[in-house]
Parts: C-alpha cells; sequence; structure tokens
C-alpha cells in the first residue's frame, strides 16, 4: 500500500505546525521551479519572479495553519504565488521589462542560431503575456504553460471553470492578435 503524494505533504505541513520546521524545506525542494516559473510568467523579469517565489514560500510557511487538508498544497501555493505577483504588478503599475527566458528554458543541444531564435521567440511570447489584461493572462499561464486543468485553475483563482474557459478563449485569441502585430508567426 502507497501513501499517496498528498497525504505526505499533509504529513510534512502537520510536522510543521508542530514545531518541526525543516521539514518545509522538503516541500520547497519539490515545488520551488513551479513557483519560480508561474511567476516570471506573471511578471516577465527574472530577479523579480524569484522574489515573488521567495515571498511566497515565507507567505504559505505563516500562513500553514489555514491550509485547507481537502486541497493540494500545490494548489494553494499555486494560489498564493499568483497572488504576490498580481500584487506586485498593482503596485508596479509600470510595463515590465522582459529578462533573459534562455534563464528558465532548458537547453537542448540547440546550434547557436536555433537558440537565439528560440530566445527571441520567448521574448516576444513574454511581450506579449506582459500585455494581455491580468485576468485572461493568469488563465493563459496556468492553462496552456503551466498545463493545469481547469479544476484547479478554479480553486486557485475562485473563478468558475465555464468562466476561466471563455478567459482562455478570448485570452488565446487577444494574444493571437498581439502576436501577429509583433510580427510573430502563430
Amino acid at each position: 500500500m502507497s501513501i499517496s503524494i498528498e497525504t505526505e505533504e499533509h504529513k510534512i505541513i502537520q510536522l510543521c505546525l508542530e514545531g518541526d520546521s525543516e521539514q518545509y524545506a522538503l516541500l520547497v525542494d519539490k515545488y520551488k521551479s513551479m513557483a519560480y516559473n508561474i511567476a516570471y510568467r506573471m511578471v516577465g523579469d527574472a530577479d523579480i519572479a524569484k522574489d515573488m517565489a521567495q515571498e511566497s514560500f515565507i507567505s504559505a510557511y505563516a500562513s500553514l495553519e489555514r491550509f485547507q487538508y481537502g486541497s493540494k498544497f500545490s494548489s494553494w501555493l499555486y494560489r498564493i504565488v499568483v497572488n504576490k505577483c498580481k500584487d506586485h504588478l498593482r503596485a508596479e503599475r509600470d510595463t515590465v521589462q522582459v529578462d533573459e527566458i534562455s534563464d528558465i528554458v532548458p537547453s537542448k543541444e540547440r546550434t547557436p542560431e536555433q537558440t537565439v531564435s528560440s530566445r527571441q521567440t520567448g521574448d516576444v511570447i513574454q511581450q506579449a503575456l506582459n500585455l494581455l489584461p491580468e485576468e485572461y493572462r493568469d488563465v493563459i499561464v496556468l492553462k496552456h504553460i503551466e498545463e493545469l486543468d481547469y479544476r484547479e485553475i478554479s480553486d486557485i483563482l475562485g473563478v468558475s471553470v465555464n468562466a476561466l474557459k471563455v478567459r482562455a478563449h478570448r485570452g488565446r485569441e487577444m494574444l493571437r492578435k498581439l502576436l501577429e502585430k509583433m510580427g510573430a508567426r502563430v
């Protein structure tokens, strides 16, 4: 009989709540890439994304007693990361600068030309994502980049599945039009 991942995570959370804070490092190690990737896609800057991910883990740790054991830790953390990024973007209200996308996209034995082309494409996509209204960017990042299902996105954003499907459709159309305006082949 194997123990589910959720059960293991729930045990780790319980140990943290009982004072064994070192156990939290297991959750951080497991989800640090996910948190960074979401933050990067939302804010478009590698350094800010690292800060947002770190702040999210600190906030999650400080709020562990409010974790609902019926849900997945990853969904709960996604919601915290998304909210931290939204708060940051609201506070900044400036155009977010695009950083090197190669920092988060692993190299797969590409030629220099392929690497430059991939980086340029990633930069254009990130710029277009930055121009999307927040509610559409959230859904596009979580559905099409993080590949979450609509039910999990619904839990994270607190929006109905039907509304998310509409936002995803509209967001894809907006993104396609933005990419066309920017000269990208879509």
